[in-house]
């Protein structure tokens, strides 16, 4: 049984840890993205990398925010913030079907509501 002061140092340690982000991983694979659907939070972050055989983007579909141009092997990790542009495609290979969605997850205050 933990008396008072450990309880006590034990609520504040909890609180006192730091929350952090979570990372969801994007490959890039030529023809599309995979998964072309991931699910974050604001403050997760977005690893997009380029596992294909051609260089490769993700654009933002109002190109608010964009990967720039990744060559095979090459990464970009994209911060999640509170009203970016959530569709993404490639703009590198014309005529490109690749196609994502970057979908917020509820935060435990949207879930605690309903």
């Amino acid at each position: 049984m933990l008396r008072k002061s450990g309880f006590l140092a034990l609520t504040l340690g909890l609180f006192a840890a730091p929350l952090s982000a979570e990372e969801h991983s994007v490959l890039l694979m030529g023809q599309g993205y995979f998964p072309s659907q991931v699910y974050p939070v604001i403050g997760d972050t977005v690893l997009f990398e380029n596992s294909s055989i051609v260089a490769m983007s993700a654009t933002a579909s109002d190109g608010s925010w964009d990967t720039g141009v990744l060559q095979p092997g090459e990464s970009y990790t994209l911060e999640v913030t509170e009203g970016m542009t959530q569709t993404f495609g490639d703009t590198v290979n014309e005529g490109s079907i690749a196609a994502g969605v970057i979908a917020y997850a509820p935060t435990q205050s949207d879930v605690a509501q309903n």
